[in-house]
């Protein structure tokens, strides 16, 4: 049962007020998993935006060819903690998978299509949570700068600028992409992190790669494709992919 007095704790739902909380309430329904069940997969379709009751959510990227385990752990969330907003973001699909990391979890699932028709009928509430989803969404990539991906020394440091802007011109397609090539090798030297806006918005997503003993590079107008060739040639192979470099 999702009590009315719990959901006005929820950060999603700050300013919102009783009696449209209530008609949020309407179309709440709350799901128990236990520890290692997969809520959904990275790719599947966002039909719910999701909130923590009890218990603590791991969002994660699987790696290539099946198979997960806590150290591809990417952000955990905890009560009354919002997540897979991407039901509410273009092209609709969750960026992440999400498992329960607890001996049991309970969720609230909000269904995307009832929440989108109460935003229509009442657009004081639609403004309401989309900025609050606007201030979580940068608390969260905030936290998750300097922890993306740790190594034990990092030789090599590449920083995807996820900043609001970056994250509209694609700067999580282009993490997604970077995390795929990082599955691919072996290496423990190299550190993936993220940053803030470097001001020059018209130019992203951008990229920065240091490497020990050497100067750092920015690169400008990344896309997932742009960063496997970034990856593949000046990280592995200490090629500069000069094209592709912020002038």
């Amino acid at each position: 049962m999702v009590e009315l007095e719990f959901m006005k704790n929820v950060e999603i739902f700050k300013g919102v007020t009783d009696s449209h909380l209530a008609g949020i309430h309407d179309f709440c329904t709350e799901k128990i998993y236990r520890y290692a069940h997969r809520l959904f997969a990275e790719g599947d379709k966002a039909y719910y935006l999701w909130i923590v009751k009890e218990g603590s959510v791991d969002l994660r990227y699987d790696p290539p060819g099946g198979g997960t385990s806590e150290k591809n752990t990417i952000s955990s969330i905890s009560t009354q903690k919002t997540f897979g907003w991407s039901n509410l973001v273009p092209p609709y699909k969750y960026r992440l998978s999400a498992y329960c990391a607890n001996e049991s979890c309970r969720i609230i699932r909000i269904e995307k299509n009832q929440l989108l028709k109460l935003f229509g009928q009442n657009s004081k509430i639609g403004y309401v949570m989309m900025s609050n989803l606007t201030e979580i969404v940068g608390v969260r990539y905030h936290q998750l700068q300097d922890s993306a991906w740790v190594s034990p020394h990092a030789g090599v440091k590449i920083s995807v600028h996820m900043a609001t802007c970056g994250i509209a011109a694609g700067a999580r397609e282009v993490m997604n992409a970077l995390m795929d090539e990082m599955a691919k090798t072996d290496r423990l030297d190299i550190r993936i992190m993220t940053a803030g806006c470097i001001g020059m918005c018209d130019k992203g997503p951008n990229v920065t790669v240091e490497i020990e003993g050497e100067g750092s590079v920015i690169y400008q107008k990344v896309t997932p494709d742009k960063m496997c060739r970034i990856f593949n040639n000046h990280i592995l192979k200490g090629t500069i992919e000069t094209d592709l470099v912020l002038t």
